[in-house]
């Protein structure tokens, strides 16, 4: 059932592609290209019930060791608790010089058909994001605090500094303010 379930979300998302054809392949997954710049890798998991969304951030890791080491404590920064990361997180393959960011979408039973084409556009969005901080730092740059996309925060707070400036505060809390009221 969580395979066909899986399989709905993928038709669904080409719909909105429009693109018909989508599908898993024999491994189940589905590469797709954006906008000639990366990748999107869909594969799911039958043993977990999930499906597994994941772009590469970086292929070719910095050879300065100095950038190498800024790099990874922005990355590791970033994916505390998934907050910048659409909820996922940065896995890193030294060997074969790639950084790849990852999500995961449940197919179990209650979720409905169009869970990926909901996340999905999200999920691209941060990896664009994460891809021009990764370029700013190799470059020697300094890619500033880390900016939501236009559409502001997930769950709709608002955005606050995570590196230099005032310390984090949850969305919708105040200055000095422990904890998140419900």
């Amino acid at each position: 059932m969580s395979y066909e379930n899986a399989k709905a979300n993928l038709r669904e998302f080409g719909k909105e592609l429009n693109l018909e054809a989508l599908d898993f392949d024999q491994n189940n997954t589905c590469i797709l290209g954006i906008d000639n710049a990366f990748s999107l890798h869909i594969t799911y998991e039958p043993h977990s019930d999930r499906l597994y969304l994941y772009s590469p951030i970086l292929d070719g890791l910095p050879k300065d060791d100095k950038i190498l080491l800024k790099l990874y404590g922005r990355l590791l920064e970033g994916s505390m608790l998934g907050g910048q990361m659409a909820g996922g997180g940065i896995g890193v393959a030294p060997k074969e010089e790639l950084i790849l960011m990852h999500c995961t979408l449940d197919m179990g039973l209650g979720v409905d058909a169009s869970a990926l084409r909901r996340f999905a556009a999200l999920f691209v969005e941060m990896v664009e994001k994460w891809r021009a901080i990764v370029a700013k730092i190799i470059a020697g740059e300094d890619p500033g605090p880390f900016q939501y996309p236009a559409g502001g925060a997930p769950g709709g707070g608002k955005q606050a500094p995570t590196s230099g400036g005032a310390p984090h505060q949850p969305p919708g809390s105040r200055p000095g303010e422990r904890f998140i009221k419900i």
